[in-house]
């Protein structure tokens, strides 16, 4: 995958996540929804994509880690 790729997948990543907080935070969302979760859970992904790539170890744990944290919501959520 090429340098841009990577860069674009933390982008969207950054969006998915940041999209869900908002929409949270202004009370469109709730936090048990999966409408909260799933952009949390494929931001992550991407976001520690990007973060490996780059070899940023601080980032891709905190991603992985939010990672798994929605894996737990989502599990929660059904």
């Amino acid at each position: 995958m090429k340098e841009k790729h990577f860069d674009l997948l933390g982008w969207v990543g950054f969006v998915l996540i940041v999209s869900a907080y908002l929409l949270l935070t202004i009370e469109v969302v709730s936090s048990e929804s999966i409408a909260y979760h799933l952009p949390n859970f494929i931001g992550a992904a991407c976001m520690a994509a990007n973060a490996y790539h780059k070899k940023s170890h601080p980032l891709l744990w905190l991603n992985i880690v939010w990672f798994a944290v929605s894996i737990v919501g989502i599990w929660r959520a059904f």
